[in-house]
């Protein structure tokens, strides 16, 4: 038995945090979303297959020397019933095929116990979802977003498959996207096959930006406190908190759990990070408030910032006085654009969701749900209410 994760999609849903990297490759928690399944799943197959495409060179720098992972290429973006074409000459008998940008727990381990199976999950918006048509044990169909769902059981996107599963991927048409589409593979066998179903002791889909806050969120519960840094004797730490070894809590600061306080951080003095915040490699807060939101790698917020419910991505720099804005007045829920549409994500707080290397001038106020693009700059005094596209400059 082998695993496929198809992690080749070019993530535009999730932008602009995927400008540099492949979706699968952000990290919530403090690992990649892809590292979670690979975990679950390494000591129970031969081999991982990993189908990348877009930034492929991210995915081999980061896997491609490990043992029992392999990676293959889908070199042009034809839809995920292609990608998982691409590692059939690997299977020899069963194959567990998985998405890589959602987590699925210790369930994974359960489907491996069957030889046909679909892992799902219960939700109260199954309508949202490609629901199941179950009979006892037992999965006879697949319906995709109906307005009636016949059940609560939806796809989740990880199944375990026989070898003839790869026959009717070759079946497929077009969809109207103009892309192969797995889950009408996936529809054919169910008609076809006898097939069980694992109901997912976890699943956290990581399709779009505030997805990703809600998984880190989901993850953080689950840390128990190791403080390995050098904390000042000034320095309050309180409940579920990881402070690496390297990274350095300055005077007064406080440091509300959980929370994952990654090496060659600088926090402080006078900072305040407060729950379900991480703070990757060699992130410097300095008299600023963090709170539910993950900064990525060497970025910095060091003069009198707040980011709250935000995702902030590497080599960011906030300029004094510089905030995110998470609520609205009206205390609607907040909308974000995703491909040109406006996405109504259910939250009352969201902040904003920054690109690599931007640099944000003094006293701006990004509006909630917001994006800023890679490479951006802004100018100070800007209040910055639409969308920002990768590599603008902002000047009023």
């Amino acid at each position: 038995m082998k695993a496929i994760i198809l992690a080749a999609g070019n993530g535009t849903r999730m932008a602009p945090l995927a400008e540099k990297v492949p979706k699968p490759l952000l990290k919530v928690g403090g690992k990649p979303v892809i590292e979670y399944n690979i975990e679950a799943i390494i000591d129970e197959v031969e081999e991982v297959i990993i189908v990348a495409g877009y930034k492929k060179d991210k995915i081999v720098e980061r896997y491609g020397g490990r043992e029992s992972i392999r990676i293959v290429e889908q070199e042009f973006p034809e839809g995920t019933a292609d990608a998982a074409l691409k590692a059939e000459e690997f299977i020899e008998d069963t194959a567990i095929i998985m998405n890589g940008d959602d987590i699925y727990g210790d369930s994974l381990k359960k489907l491996c116990e069957y030889e046909k199976a679909f892992l799902v999950a219960e939700t109260d918006e199954p309508e949202k979802y490609g629901v199941f048509v179950k009979e006892g044990d037992k999965i006879v169909g697949l319906k995709e977003k109906p307005e009636n769902p016949p059940s609560n059981l939806v796809n989740v996107g990880c199944f375990k498959v026989c070898k003839n599963f790869f026959n009717y991927l070759r079946k497929v048409e077009k969809s109207e996207r103009g892309e192969y589409e797995i889950t009408d593979a996936m529809q054919e066998y169910i008609r076809s096959e006898k097939v069980g179903f694992v109901k997912t002791d976890k699943w956290y889909p990581c399709s779009y930006p505030w997805q990703l806050l809600e998984a880190n969120k989901n993850i953080l519960q689950e840390i128990e406190r190791d403080i390995n840094g050098d904390v000042a004797e000034s320095a309050v730490i309180e409940g579920e908190v990881v402070v690496e070894e390297g990274a350095v809590v300055k005077a007064h600061s406080a440091i509300q759990g959980p929370a994952l306080i990654k090496k060659g951080c600088e926090i402080g003095p006078m900072a305040h990070i407060r729950p379900y915040s991480v703070l990757e490699n060699g992130v410097k807060v300095s008299k600023s408030e963090v709170k539910n939101s993950v900064i990525c790698d060497n970025s910095a917020l060091p003069h009198f910032n707040y980011v709250g419910d935000s995702y902030i991505s590497k080599n960011v720099n906030f300029g004094a006085g510089s905030i995110t804005a998470n609520l609205r007045n009206d205390e609607q829920s907040i909308k974000v654009i995703v491909k040109g549409e406006k996405i109504d994500t259910g939250l009352k707080k969201l902040g904003a969701f920054v690109g690599d290397n931007v640099k944000i001038g003094v006293n701006c106020t990004i509006n909630p749900g917001r994006k800023i693009g890679a490479d951006s700059i802004t100018n100070s005094n800007i209040r910055i209410n639409r969308d920002v596209g990768k590599g603008s400059v902002l000047r009023e």
